[in-house]
C-alpha cells in the first residue's frame, strides 16, 4: 500500500530506528525489495534515479507498473524520485504519481538551491507529496574528483534552507560517498548531530551501500531516519546475472528469478540492519 514517507519517518523518529530507501533499476529490484519487505514486515520506500525514471517511456511506464505492484501489498511503502536536479522531472514524477520526490540542488550556489526547493515543495505540499532536498557535497566513488575533500554540509546553511523552503526532510553531506567505498568512510558524526538538532527535520543518509554495521548504528542514533541503498541491489542483480549467464542459463524467466531471489536477500538484511524489521 502507497502510505506518505511522513507517516513512516515519524514512527522511525518515535522507535529509533531509520527507513530504508532502496534504489530499484527496473520491475526485477521493484519485485524483489517489495518481498524483502514482506517477509520482514517491513516499512520501505521504493526510489528510482531520475535518469533511470525517464529511461522508461518518460517515466509513465515505469511510475504505473510500481504503482500497481506497491498497491497489492500490505506493507507500507513510498515511492520516491531520487536525486533530480531538474524542476521538470520532478514535476513529471509528480504527474505520473509519485508520493516523494527530491530535488538535489546541492551544485547550486546557496541561493538558487533555496529558490528551486521552495518551488518543489509549494506543489507539493499542495498535492500533499513528501520532499527531500540536499545540501552539501556528497561524492561519487569513481568520479572524476572522487579524491577531491568532501564539503561537508554547514549548519547555519543547512537551517537556513530548511526554514526558507519548508522542505520535509534533508540529505546532508556528513562524508559518505555514492557507489562502493575503496575504503571506510569518515563520517563526521558530530556534525550530524548538529545538523540534526538544528533543523529538527528528518535527515537521509545517501551513500548507503557498503558502510560498516557499526557506521550505520551510530548514524542513526545522531538522527538518520532514512538510509540510501542501491549500489549493492545493481550489483548483486549485475553479478548474479553473469554467473547464471556463465553457467549456460539462457531462459530469461529464470535469469530474473535467480537475480530478484539474491537482491532480496541483500534487502533483508539491511532492513533488519536499519531496525524497520516488523515496523510495518
Amino acid at each position: 500500500m502507497l502510505i506518505s514517507p511522513k507517516i513512516l519517518l515519524a514512527n522511525a523518529l518515535n522507535e529509533d530506528y531509520a527507513v530504508p530507501a532502496f534504489n530499484y533499476y527496473n520491475l526485477d529490484t521493484l519485485m524483489a525489495v517489495i518481498k524483502a519487505a514482506e517477509a520482514e514486515r517491513s516499512p520501505v520506500i521504493v526510489a528510482m534515479y531520475f535518469t533511470h525514471f525517464l529511461h522508461y517511456d518518460k517515466g509513465a511506464m515505469i511510475a504505473a507498473a510500481s504503482l500497481k505492484k506497491i498497491e497489492e501489498t500490505d506493507v507500507p511503502i513510498a515511492l520516491h524520485l531520487d536525486h533530480s536536479s531538474n524542476y521538470e522531472c520532478v514535476m513529471r514524477a509528480v504527474r505520473c504519481g509519485f508520493n516523494s520526490v527530491m530535488y538535489d540542488g546541492s551544485a547550486n550556489p546557496l541561493d538558487e538551491n533555496i529558490n528551486i526547493t521552495k518551488k518543489v515543495v509549494e506543489v507539493a505540499q499542495a498535492l500533499d507529496i513528501y520532499t527531500e532536498g540536499e545540501l552539501g557535497r556528497i561524492m561519487r566513488v569513481g568520479a572524476e574528483d572522487e579524491n577531491d575533500e568532501p564539503e561537508i554540509t554547514n549548519v547555519e546553511e543547512a537551517v537556513r534552507l530548511v526554514k526558507e523552503t519548508g522542505v520535509d526532510s534533508l540529505a546532508p553531506a556528513i562524508g559518505t560517498a555514492h557507489g562502493m567505498y575503496k575504503k571506510e568512510p569518515t563520517i563526521h558524526f558530530d556534525r550530524l548531530k548538529e545538523i540534526y538538532e538544528a533543523v529538527k527535520v528528518p535527515l537521509v543518509m545517501h551513500g548507503g551501500s557498503g558502510i560498516p554495521d557499526e557506521m550505520i548504528k551510530k548514524s542513526i542514533k545522531c538522527g538518520v531516519r532514512k538510509i540510501n541503498v542501491g549500489t549493492e541491489l545493481k550489483y548483486m542483480w549485475s553479478n548474479t546475472m553473469r554467473e547464471k549467464l556463465n553457467d549456460g542459463e539462457m531462459e530469461p524467466i529464470k535469469l530474473a528469478q535467480s537475480a530478484i531471489d539474491a537482491v532480496q536477500e541483500v534487502a533483508k538484511e539491511k532492513i533488519r540492519l536499519f531496525g524497520s524489521n516488523n515496523r510495518a
